[in-house]
C-alpha cells in the first residue's frame, strides 16, 4: 500500500489526470447535472460545478482517493497491532503516526514531481481519512465482538 502511494505521487499530474476521460465518457450538461452546485477554496485554487464541472469531479475523486487510502492504511496498520495486543488507545496513536509519516513523506516526494505541489492541507486530509477508517474499523470490530458475545450467550443458554 505505501509503495503504491509513492508510486502514484511521483507520477506527473497530467499521467493522473482523468478530465480527459471524464470530458470522454459525459457530456458537459451531464456532468453538471450528476454533481452538487459547489464552490470549493483549496490551496488557492477554485473548484467549481459551474465553471468547470469536470475540475470539480477530478477534485472530488482526488481527495475522495486520499480519505480512503490513508483510512485503508490506518486501519490495516491497528489490525496488525492489535494482533500483537496492543492496547486500542496505543493501536489507534501509532497508526495515525504512520498515516501522519508516510503523508508527510508522499508530500516531501511530489516535490519533486513534475506539475505537483506538495501541502500541508493534503496531510490533514490524510489524517482525516485516517481517523475516519480508524473509525469505521472499531465500529465494525465492535459489532462483530457483539454479535459473538450474543451468540456465545445463547449457544450456553440453549445447552
Amino acid at each position: 500500500m505505501i509503495a503504491a502511494i509513492f508510486a502514484f505521487s511521483s507520477q506527473s499530474y497530467q499521467a493522473q489526470n482523468i478530465q480527459p476521460f471524464l470530458k470522454h465518457a459525459l457530456s458537459k450538461e451531464t456532468a453538471e447535472r450528476i454533481i452538487p452546485n459547489l464552490n470549493i477554496r483549496y490551496d488557492g485554487k477554485s473548484y467549481q460545478r459551474d465553471v468547470n464541472p469536470f475540475g470539480l469531479i477530478e477534485f472530488l475523486f482526488r481527495k475522495g482517493a486520499h480519505l480512503f487510502v490513508y483510512g485503508s492504511l490506518a486501519s490495516a496498520a491497528a489490525l496488525v497491532l492489535r494482533t500483537f495486543r496492543a492496547r486500542e488507545s496505543v493501536a489507534v496513536s501509532l497508526s495515525l503516526l504512520a498515516v501522519l509519516i508516510v503523508a508527510s513523506l508522499d508530500e516531501w516526494n511530489q516535490r519533486y514531481s513534475s506539475e505537483r505541489t506538495p501541502t500541508v492541507q493534503d496531510i490533514f486530509v490524510d489524517l482525516i481519512g485516517g481517523l475516519i477508517g480508524l473509525a469505521i474499523c472499531y465500529a465494525i470490530s465492535r459489532l462483530f465482538r457483539r454479535a459473538r458475545r450474543a451468540y456465545s450467550l445463547r449457544s450456553r443458554r440453549d445447552r
